[in-house]
Parts: structure tokens; sequence; C-alpha cells
């Protein structure tokens, strides 16, 4: 649909067995004047066919050769390509709740803010809400910037005319682009704001990839059902709401966090490496 007020970018590989529910909660949104571009990142038939499937005529599919890394590169192929004055992100195997775009949108009409990144409520295996993911509710000095490194491309929603200020994804990276973008915007002077409301659930891979095929059905569809339900966003906020820090909650960020280390840190290091030896961003 032409005239979009938002464009979103769903970039996807082979994930054909949670990105109906992605597309499905884009779809659900409050604010239905958007236009969502499925990026195919080398993706295989099977994740193509779900989506092709899904009749809405706001969905744009975009098969594209295997970017390196993440693909980067295809991501900005597409956002080059649209033209709505806002834009927003979205991930093949998370899900937004229905007023995720309305709460940013109401947020950008200050006009001092040019991005704006929702909270994130996590799930964690068999299907427990989580909101004390640990960076998230991390706050004592030294460690309140990893709330920052932990918000992923689903939580940001900027004006388009933040990639004419900063440019676009960085190319020459092969993991941690949304990190750096976001981080990057932060550090610009732009006016960017970290808002309270919890409109993200997200299903974190490194914990929920190996089960998969251990399930009778992926746990986003019955998340799906009950956000979409009369209330039941409200519902889901309020039950995480309640669900308070213990001492074993603490124990199980730290471990958390210590697995975090030992699987992406030399990733981060090398990404860090990378971003500080590599010029400016294309």
């Amino acid at each position: 649909m032409a005239g979009a007020l938002v464009d979103i970018l769903l970039p996807t590989h082979e994930r054909p067995h949670t990105v109906a529910f992605a597309v499905e909660s884009v779809r659900r949104q409050t604010l239905a004047d958007w236009r969502l571009h499925v990026v195919g990142d080398g993706c295989d038939d099977a994740t193509e066919a779900v989506v092709r499937a899904i009749d809405d005529p706001r969905i744009a599919f975009h098969r594209l050769p295997k970017a390196p890394g993440f693909g980067y590169a295809n991501r900005n192929r597409v956002l080059q390509a649209t033209s709505a004055p806002f834009v927003a992100y979205m991930s093949d195997d998370d899900l937004w709740f229905p007023d995720h775009l309305e709460v940013a949108l109401a947020a950008l009409r200050d006009e001092t803010l040019t991005l704006v990144a929702s909270s994130t409520l996590a799930v964690r295996p068999p299907g427990q809400l989580d909101p004390h993911f640990f960076a998230h509710s991390w706050s004592a000095p030294g460690l309140r910037a990893l709330r920052h490194w932990f918000l992923g491309a689903p939580n940001l929603v900027h004006r388009r005319e933040l990639f004419e200020r900063l440019g676009y994804w960085r190319e020459d990276l092969l993991r941690f682009g949304d990190r750096e973008f976001y981080n990057r915007a932060r550090a610009s002077g732009l006016g960017t704001r970290l808002l309270p409301d919890r409109t993200l659930l997200r299903f974190f891979a490194q914990q929920w990839s190996p089960l998969y095929a251990t399930l009778d059905a992926p746990p986003q569809g019955a998340f799906l059902q009950r956000l979409s339900e009369p209330g039941g966003a409200e519902r889901v906020r309020a039950e995480a709401a309640a669900l308070r820090l213990t001492l074993s909650g603490r124990r199980t960020q730290v471990a958390d966090f210590t697995r975090f280390l030992r699987r992406s840190g030399p990733r981060f290091l090398r990404f860090a490496w990378a971003r500080r030896r590599s010029g400016p961003p294309r």
C-alpha cells in the first residue's frame, strides 16, 4: 500500500516454524497504516512459502541472495527503496504487543525525539514470562549500559530522517548491527528515549532454537492468542509486573549473563574491534 505511515522491516533466513506468528503480531497492530517488508536473506523455500501464504496487500516479500553475516546489506537495499516517514523493525521469532506501534508513534509526537525503544518482556523455556532477564532490570553503576546493549531491532521505531543524519546499517559488520545502530543513534546527540512500556515479547534464540524441534508447537502461537484476546495484553503485563525478583532470580540473571559471555563474548570482542577499525557507515 503506497503512502503508508510506517515501513516495517522483518529479516528472515530459516524460520518457517515461527515467522507466521511474528507477521501476525504485526497484522494485529492497533495502528494499521503500515507496510511490512519481509526480507528473505538467502531464506529457504519453506520460509518463503509461509510468508507468501499470508493474504495481506500490506506485506511485501523480498527474496535476496544471502548477504554476509546477519544480512545488513539486504536490509539497507530494501530500506533505501522505501519512503514512509517512520521505520520499525520486527524479527521472525518474536511478538509485538498489539499497541507496539501506537505507543511508539505517540512518543514520537515529541518533535525532539528521533528514535524510541520499547521495553522488553522475555519468555524463557518452557513458556515462563521473565521481566527480569538479566540486563533489563540492572541499574547498578557500570551495569546500566547493558540495558541498552540488549535492546535489539524489534524494540526500535524511528523517523526516516535518522538515516540522513547517521547513515544506514553497517554492512561491514557480521553481527550486532542492531546494537550498533541503536547506540550510534544514542551517541549522536539526536533525541532518543527508552520507553517504560513493555510492547515486545522476546523469545531469545540462544534459549529457544535448540528446543523447537522437540515441541508440539512453538510457544509464540499460544502467546499471540493471549495478546489478541480482549484485555489480553494488559493481563500479560500485569502478570509480569507481579513477578518479583528473588534471590533465585538473581542467580538466574548471573547464570544467563555467564552463558552470554561464554557464547557471545569472543564475537562481541571481534565486533568491537571491527567497529573501531572501520570507517563511517555506508
